[in-house]
């Protein structure tokens, strides 16, 4: 059987799971991730045979793709910033808005300078962490997250992509201090309404984890208002805050931080929505 067969066979099995423009690249991932070819080798050697133990890998994954599980839990990897992450199922798969939130810090730091205490909350799979750390050599990153699992999956990201980080095990909705003085705070916490899990993909509700997707529809900027309020407490003089936000939280991300006593920026996503806010204190 060629690779051509086994590819058209896949489409055929997925084609009413996933639409065609994005079946096609999830199919390269598992190609290059099954026989190890790259795009270019997949197309110039299409016809090549594959190996009856990559056949059955194949029609293992199929079986998990139909299942819903994304491409990047099959392969056991996901793409951040230009650097290959490890992911599973106990961290989130990094999206491309963050890059956006991490290219914004990234612009802070080159005007105030490159030397600067960060602290990352809810590090998830360490990739903003360890990206403003490779961006940012100088800088002392520190990450914190509640599940051991996922700060095992971003150890393990720090040490492959040789970036320094120290990371602890914190509770921040369970916290009333944080390890030290920062010049940028940033987070991309759990922000998505439990109300909207029922129109979300199976993919993403599934298997990624809940417990940094979602939060009470009661209490949306739970996590927003605990960090916020350390924020005040371990933000060096003219500290900043880097939030990423639920796309419809801007206008009561901005009231929340005027309240608290800070002066609020929002930014546009590359889609055009509401997606992050830089938030320092205003002067006493």
């Amino acid at each position: 059987m060629s690779l051509n067969d086994i590819k058209q066979a896949l489409k055929k099995q997925l084609e009413g799971q996933y639409e065609t423009v994005e079946l096609n690249p999830i199919l390269s991932i598992l190609i290059e991730h099954i026989t190890g070819w790259d795009q270019l080798h997949q197309a110039l050697h299409k016809d090549s045979p594959v190996s009856e133990d990559q056949a059955i890998a194949f029609e293992a994954a199929a079986t998990e793709l139909l299942a819903g599980r994304p491409i990047q839990y099959i392969t056991g990897k996901a793409w951040f910033m230009g650097e290959a992450y490890q992911v599973n199922e106990h961290v989130l798969i990094p999206r491309p808005e963050t890059e956006e939130l991490v290219d914004w810090i990234v612009e802070y730091a080159e005007i105030k300078g490159s030397a600067l205490r960060i602290l990352d909350i809810g590090t998830g799979s360490g990739c903003i962490a360890i990206a403003l750390k490779k961006a940012l050599p100088e800088a002392i990153v520190t990450a914190i997250d509640i599940s051991p699992n996922a700060l095992k999956v971003a150890a393990n990201n720090a040490s492959a992509l040789k970036a320094e980080i120290e990371f602890v095990p914190l509770d921040i909705l369970n916290t009333a201090f944080l390890p030290g003085q920062y010049d940028v705070i940033v987070s991309n916490p759990p922000y998505i309404p439990m109300q909207e899990m029922k129109n979300m993909e199976l993919q993403v509700t599934a298997h990624e984890p809940n417990i940094a997707l979602f939060v009470p529809d009661e209490d949306p900027l739970v996590f927003y208002k605990a960090i916020a309020r350390l924020a005040k407490l371990h933000l060096t003089t003219n500290g900043q805050l880097f939030f990423e936000i639920h796309y419809d939280q801007g206008e009561a991300m901005v009231q929340l931080l005027d309240e608290m006593h800070f002066h609020a920026e929002l930014r546009e996503d590359l889609f055009g929505k509401d997606r992050m806010i830089r938030a320092s204190l205003k002067p006493r």
